[in-house]
């Protein structure tokens, strides 16, 4: 009974009944991460009304650097809701049956690896403060697309605003007196109860989720988020084992992955080298050379938002933000002009690499690199003891 169960809750072939059961689940370990994040960095993660509002806060104060830290998270929501829609989109394509499982899994491992690292990272304040507010921000946002698209828009997890303000509308409708109720010519006001219900109950597990996740992380500390990764996947884990077993076994299901990573490694490299091409065009509108370079001197540069040596964590902007950027930038380029630069930087790529260049430009890495770790120090001592 069990594994039906499980299969029906995550799985490709959706009903009401299970997308409501799923959603519980959600709001419950929505509610502990967020209750859990706070205590962790003092801020709410799923909040976007409450950061947006902080930034306009900030930015009429004269606050830049706080501006930046909430740009970040709002990017890093809509990135874990870009993740989160481009999975499931690519599951239909597949016709896989974890379709709606994948999200799943991704967070989990988001969880398991904040679990793990949380503890060691808070020694660096420095580093630990933004990088959890970036990793629980876009487990927020991938969480709540993934319940918005599994449940065509009727249902968010995260989203307690919208929830509440839907509770308060049929409270109204249910303590609405109909005088006229003989009269056939008004319409009645009737309350949609099952609605009421479903909404209160997800408002209450994520009240009930919140108190288990604050307690949780008070009396044991990070490892608090291993119970909420391990339920993500027990409820994931029937229809990844069924896509893997009818879909691994074929011979070239391997093949065919890898074939389509390289291709997409390949298109990556060749639009990051367009964009920069474009940046320098005089037909690109000023503010898609503006992004276009910042979006390719990141990809291009060894610096990154998060370094790589942390686990799962590490990659997401190289995964999720440099292609999100290389999309927009490309939606903001003439046609014309990026077909042309597309051209070029293929042509580009079938030239023989300069292994002189190559040498040069790791030399200059590196010797930027010791002068930077040089002068920081006595940069920030004069900036903290002028």
């Amino acid at each position: 009974m069990l594994i039906p169960y499980l299969r029906r809750l995550t799985g490709k072939d959706r009903s009401p009944e299970a997308n409501l059961q799923l959603a519980r689940y959600l709001a419950f370990v929505a509610g502990a991460t967020n209750a859990g994040g706070f205590l962790a960095v003092q801020q709410y993660t799923s909040h976007m009304s409450g950061i947006l509002s902080a930034m306009a806060d900030n930015l009429a104060l004269g606050s830049l650097g706080l501006v930046l830290d909430g740009l970040g998270a709002l990017i890093a929501f809509l990135s874990g809701a870009a993740c989160s829609a481009v999975l499931i989109n690519w599951g239909r394509r597949e016709q896989l049956q974890s379709t709606f499982a994948l999200p799943l899994m991704v967070e989990a491992g988001l969880l398991v690896s904040f679990g793990l690292l949380g503890g060691n990272l808070e020694h660096h304040e420095w580093l630990f403060v933004p990088a959890t507010v970036l990793v629980l921000c876009f487990i927020m946002g991938l969480q709540n697309a993934m319940v918005t698209k599994v449940s065509n828009a009727e249902i968010r997890t995260t989203h307690v605003t919208g929830m509440v303000t839907d509770i308060g509308i049929e409270l109204g409708k249910l303590f609405y007196w109909n005088l006229s109720r003989a009269d056939s010519g008004k319409p009645v006001v009737l309350a949609n109860r099952q609605k009421l219900r479903v909404l209160a109950t997800l408002v209450g597990l994520f009240f009930v989720g919140g108190v288990v996740g604050a307690l949780g992380f008070k009396h044991i500390g990070f490892s608090a988020t291993l119970p909420l990764a391990i339920l993500l996947l027990a409820l994931a884990a029937v229809p990844v084992v069924d896509d893997v077993r009818l879909r691994m076994w074929r011979q070239d299901f391997l093949s065919r992955i890898a074939a389509r990573a390289r291709r997409w490694a390949r298109t990556v490299k060749t639009d990051i080298h367009a964009i920069w091409l474009a940046a320098r065009d005089p037909r690109t509108p000023w503010y898609a050379k503006v992004l276009a370079a910042v979006v390719a001197g990141y990809a291009l540069s060894p610096i990154d938002l998060i370094p790589d040596f942390i686990p799962v964590i590490g990659y997401l902007d190289d995964v999720v933000l440099v292609p999100l950027g290389i999309l927009v930038v490309i939606r903001l380029i003439p046609e014309e002009v990026m077909k042309e630069h597309r051209a070029a930087a293929s042509s580009a790529e079938r030239r023989p690499a300069s292994k002189m260049a190559a040498a040069a430009i790791i030399v200059i890495w590196t010797l930027s690199a010791f002068a930077i770790a040089h002068a920081l120090p006595r940069l920030l001592a004069s900036f903290f003891h002028p």
